[in-house]
């Protein structure tokens, strides 16, 4: 009975201190917002370098322009491009730029641009023909 006693008293003190006292529901609000802004769009001025003579160098200059959101933050990827390939062979032509500098921010009206300037030197034995190649330029926003 002693036993009985002991039990019954701690099951009713559990019941009494596990028990909830009052309300305790609790809430939190998210807030949410967004912010639209315009796409980025780049466009490409080529490089052209025109006819150059063997055992000449040539300079040339492109240009990138970037539109978007005015004063947004923004990183440009260059593809890498070491030389040119002459048209209908495995003939390569070196080319080389210059330091040039990218923007990282677009202006008021939402534009930024940068030239790139690349040199060629063609030697009296380099083959003759058109010698190709490209650079492909993503941007995206960064925060």
């Amino acid at each position: 009975m002693k036993k009985l006693l002991i039990l019954l008293s701690l099951t009713t003190a559990m019941t009494a201190f596990g028990a909830p006292q009052g309300n305790s529901e609790e809430s939190a609000t998210m807030n949410i917002n967004a912010t639209v802004i315009k796409p980025l769009t780049i466009t490409a001025k080529d490089m052209k370098f025109g006819t150059v003579i063997q055992g000449t160098s040539a300079t040339a200059t492109g240009q990138y322009t970037i539109d978007g959101e005015p004063g947004e933050k923004f990183e440009v990827t260059l593809s890498d491009l070491q030389s040119l390939k002459r048209t209908g062979s495995d003939d390569i032509l070196d080319i080389s730029f210059e330091n040039f500098v990218i923007p990282h921010n677009l202006d008021g009206s939402g534009k930024a641009s940068f030239n790139m300037v690349g040199t060629i030197s063609p030697t009296n034995e380099t083959l003759t023909g058109e010698y190709t190649g490209s650079i492909t330029a993503r941007v995206q926003y960064r925060s």
